[in-house]
């Protein structure tokens, strides 16, 4: 079988998950299903980013140790999934000790390849990034993400030798011509533009920082943390047994990391001699009812407390429905019960409910014939990871079924006895509804399961429940 390793970030575990993590976890958990249905071997990894100053801060904060601290919220992200009926082959945490090894075990390749080299530094250090930021990355004096205005820092750390490992290996035409591809097209061309007006050196390393990998020859510094969570990626093909084999197929990402991804993590990943990466895709962000997603503001959305009222299924739906993948949109409550509504309840739950019923009333006979009026279509925009369009698509053949009926009239065919039109009707709506339970299946699963049991024992049974307002 072909093989397929998939990945999500690892998720920084400073607070509790919220909607955008499982914005990047259903997408991945699709297309895992997709190829797992396609008979590719999969390979999907998370897990959690448990390293750094933020940490650090948050557990003397909860007055906990750093460890107490991540061991209590770990399970937050592990049931996260669970409630989200994400099936990863793996739950990823880096302070597994067997990862630090790995760690300290890659730093000394680049150190020995001479991509290492000790340095003073001075410059502007945003803790909640937990990066040094230019001048240019500012916003009014302020980090654009939190708000806050970075503190002026000087450590002697070690610096990874981007810079010379980029241009020996030329790294801008390797992600140009897609021998690395960075995806969607408007962040490759944005990676592209950065690498064209200067790369620096990046320090790896942290002096004043305790809660990380010790440095490999230097125990008073720490493995800078993006540097100890980038491979993860590579270490999780040694520690499991079974696991997966390196190259990854796709790193799935938000936007805001592309840089340690698209840049940082293929140039370490050159310095020591491994294989790129086949892909990395960044999607865009959502706001929420316009706004950005902040606890300030009060508009945090909890997708536990979504599944509770909707069903895991209707969630997993709505947020890729809502607008394409790779692209920021705008998402609410509001908009999900719609989704609900609209398309689940009242189409594809409204089309199997009324086929199945008059199936029974009529008398008529159906057959399992298959006519995938869809697949196609659907699975290849999957695979480009156009889950709005494959949606999309899914529903206009529900509305199809919906119309056919609506159009046909087979209560008016009935009534006059005309068997064989109405026995070919329902045939027909019988068979797009076989194609929907199939084209679904990686969306939807328990739902697609349910339709499945449905079309077989042809008894209805409601499968969006009407949810109170």
């Amino acid at each position: 079988m072909p093989k397929y390793y998939l990945t999500t970030p690892i998720y920084y575990v400073n607070d509790v998950p919220h909607l955008g993590h499982a914005y990047t976890s259903i997408a991945a958990d699709v297309l895992a299903r997709y190829h797992k249905l396609n008979g590719d071997d999969v390979f999907l990894l998370t897990g959690t980013d448990e390293h750094g100053a933020k940490i650090a801060e948050a557990a003397k904060e909860a007055k906990k140790s750093p460890q107490e601290f991540v061991d209590q919220l770990v399970p937050k992200f592990e049931n996260l999934c669970k409630v989200l009926n994400v099936q990863y082959s793996q739950f990823f945490r880096t302070t597994n000790p067997k990862h630090e090894k790995i760690v300290q075990e890659f730093i000394d390749k680049l150190n020995k390849a001479g991509y290492i080299e000790k340095r003073k530094y001075q410059g502007l250090y945003c803790v909640g990034c937990e990066k040094f930021l230019t001048p240019d990355d500012l916003v009014d004096g302020r980090c654009p993400d939190h708000k806050t205005e970075p503190v002026m820092q000087s450590e002697e750390n070690y610096f990874f030798l981007l810079s010379k490992i980029a241009e020996e290996k030329d790294l801008y035409n390797l992600i140009k011509s897609d021998k690395f591809k960075v995806s969607p097209v408007a962040r490759k061309n944005e990676v592209l533009g950065k690498i064209k007006a200067g790369l620096e050196d990046v320090s790896i390393s942290r002096e004043s920082v305790e809660w990380g990998v010790k440095f490999p020859g230097d125990e008073s510094q720490t493995v800078y943390v993006w540097v100890d969570a980038l491979i993860n990626y590579l270490s999780a093909t040694k520690i499991y047994k079974d696991g997966p084999i390196w190259p990854a197929d796709l790193h799935l990402i938000g936007k805001d990391i592309l840089w340690f991804h698209a840049v940082i993590w293929p140039a370490m990943l050159l310095a020591v001699g491994e294989k790129l990466p086949k892909e990395v895709f960044a999607h865009g962000f959502f706001t929420i009812d316009g706004h950005k997603m902040s606890k300030t503001v009060g508009n945090v959305l909890d997708p536990i407390e979504l599944v509770e009222k909707y069903g895991a299924d209707a969630v997993r739906y709505a947020i890729l429905r809502e607008f394409p993948f790779g692209e920021d949109g705008d998402i609410s409550e509001e908009k999900i019960a719609l989704r609900y509504e609209k398309e689940l309840a009242n189409g594809i739950g409204n089309l199997l409910n009324r086929t199945l019923v008059m199936i029974n009333k009529y008398g008529a006979k159906v057959s399992d014939k298959e006519i995938d009026r869809l697949g196609t279509s659907v699975g290849e925009k999957v695979q480009r990871l156009d889950f709005h369009g494959a949606l999309e698509t899914i529903r206009l053949i529900v509305e199809t079924g919906n119309e056919i009926i609506e159009e046909k009239k087979p209560w008016e065919l009935a009534k006059g006895n005309k068997t064989k039109e109405l026995n070919e009707l329902l045939n027909e709506v019988y068979w797009i509804l076989n194609s929907i339970t199939k084209n679904i299946a990686s969306f939807m699963p328990d739902t697609s399961e349910k339709m499945k049991k449905q079309l077989k024992t042809l008894k209805p049974e409601p499968l969006f429940p009407r949810i109170e307002k």
